[in-house]
């Protein structure tokens, strides 16, 4: 199902000062009792189908009305603005991420989930350590050296002419790029056992969210058991990097995240509680970094394999670069590859739904946004709306290049969503992102068999619920 481009946005009128009550226009939608048949479609379509729907049904400001419970979704660029930046502190990660709170780090917070004074006092202690010109200073080496360990692997699979699973190569290419860029850690042999877990996690807990026939926690299923050994796996490993980091001399500890974390202990806090936090700001790091960057980078191949003008353009780019280019200078040496993955995170962003808890009555658009309530903002609609996007269907990284951006509602395109709750993560994804495409592409040319298209699944992130196998070509350059 795609969006009617042509559809006619609907009158958005100004957006009204927040306010602790008031009467309010009805926002349309569905309303149900049980929300049965929601449950039905969501289950057999998947959430971005029935939120689609709901916004080509009933424009930028809509709701799914379930017994007592709304969920009010916003579309439009300005709501995001709203909700990200300029009322931030009214809308929270409140009980919407227990899920991921008791699934990804039984019930305790990392940075994805915190709120308040200790998301505040965790992003002061992580930030500058995600700065671009950090990322570039202590991370970009790790880049280089796994890119060229993941080309000769691929080479060695293309002389065989092995077929490939995209969104697992790039999970262990992301994943060993992060375990060594935060945690100086090798464990190359051990990715894909790790990428399983993690996946198990993040799958699990969507489920958990989103699934209304789900069997109750306490009974004994496959898919729990799945779960436990899954989390018992990243538990370990996770809390072993803790141990042997703590072992280290103090002056021997690389200078990666895990030794800043350490350093930034609270010295009041008992040991193992001091471990269990390090072990949930570390799995939630893990996941959040790596999982997004993988699925993000699937699409990118998916789509450079889907046009060839846009391959050409991006290999006559990446062979005109200096052999030691260094992944820090590509954002001006090389602004054809960076367009193309913002090209890709617009039309499938990883994080392509987001939700916030509202703590106050607020106005958008004439309609009373109820305190209590959840707000979902889907970057995935909000990219594709023809109000900000011309022939939003369509694969242009054009759209990136030079001027193209002047002018655009700076909401308009909000991947690593906005305001002072922004991925901490998105220079790093970006300059990842960016390396490994290049560096790749310079060698290889990943093509997709006749007639596939990736089914969109949204399990934690966006990704192709029909896996996406590919063959490795070697260019002749």
């Amino acid at each position: 199902m795609s969006i009617d481009e042509n559809r006619c946005p609907v009158d958005r009128g100004a957006i009204e000062p927040i306010a602790g009550s008031g009467a309010g226009k009805e926002i349309p939608g569905r309303t149900e009792k049980l929300g049965l048949a929601i449950a039905v479609e969501t289950k057999r379509h998947g959430p971005l189908y029935v939120l689609e729907k709901l916004w080509r049904e009933h424009g930028d400001v809509s709701q799914l009305h379930i017994g007592p419970k709304r969920m009010i979704l916003l579309a439009h660029p300005e709501h995001a603005r709203r909700v990200n930046l300029e009322h931030a502190d009214n809308y929270t990660k409140g009980p919407s991420y227990d899920q991921i709170r008791k699934y990804w780090v039984g019930g305790n917070d990392g940075l994805v989930t915190s709120v308040g004074a200790e998301w505040r006092k965790q992003r002061q202690l992580l930030a500058p350590h995600f700065t671009r010109r950090a990322v570039i200073r202590d991370h970009v080496p790790v880049f280089s050296d796994d890119i060229a360990w993941f080309a000769e692997r691929w080479a060695r699979m293309a002389r065989v002419g092995a077929s490939i699973e995209m969104p697992a190569e790039m999970a262990m290419l992301a994943g060993s790029i992060l375990l060594k860029s935060l945690f100086s850690t090798t464990a190359r042999d051990t990715i894909a056992e790790l990428e399983s877990a993690v996946e198990t996690l993040v799958q699990y807990s969507s489920g958990r969210h989103t699934d209304r026939f789900k069997l109750p926690q306490w009974l004994p299923s496959a898919s729990r058991e799945k779960y436990e050994a899954a989390r018992k796996r990243v538990d370990e490993f996770i809390l072993r990097l803790i141990v042997d980091r703590r072992a280290m001399p103090t002056d021997e500890r690389p200078t990666d995240l895990l030794t800043h974390m350490i350093a930034g202990e609270d010295p009041d806090i008992a040991r193992d509680a001091a471990d269990r936090r390090l072990r949930d700001q570390c799995v939630t790091m893990f996941i959040a970094g790596y999982e997004t960057t993988a699925k993000a980078l699937s699409f990118v191949w998916y789509l450079v394999a889907k046009y060839p003008e846009v391959a050409a353009n991006l290999h006559a780019e990446v062979d005109a670069l200096p052999e030691d280019v260094e992944p820090g200078d590509l954002e001006t040496a090389a602004p054809y590859s960076l367009a193309v993955v913002k090209e890709s995170l617009r039309l499938y962003p990883t994080a392509s739904i987001y939700v916030r808890d509202v703590v106050e009555d607020d106005f958008i658009d004439s309609h009373v946004i109820p305190a209590g309530g959840v707000v979902v903002l889907a970057p995935y609609l909000t990219h594709r709306h023809p109000e900000f996007w011309s022939d939003p269907l369509r694969f242009d990284p054009e759209r990136w290049i030079g001027n193209a951006e002047k002018g655009r509602h700076p909401f308009a395109f909000h991947p690593f969503a906005g305001g002072p709750r922004v991925c901490i993560g998105k220079s790093f994804a970006y300059l990842e992102s960016q390396a490994i495409l290049v560096h790749l592409a310079r060698r290889f040319e990943p093509v997709t068999p006749y007639g596939y298209e990736p089914k969109l699944r949204m399990h934690g992130v966006l990704e192709p619920g029909n896996g996406m196998p590919m063959f490795l070509r070697e260019r002749n350059v």
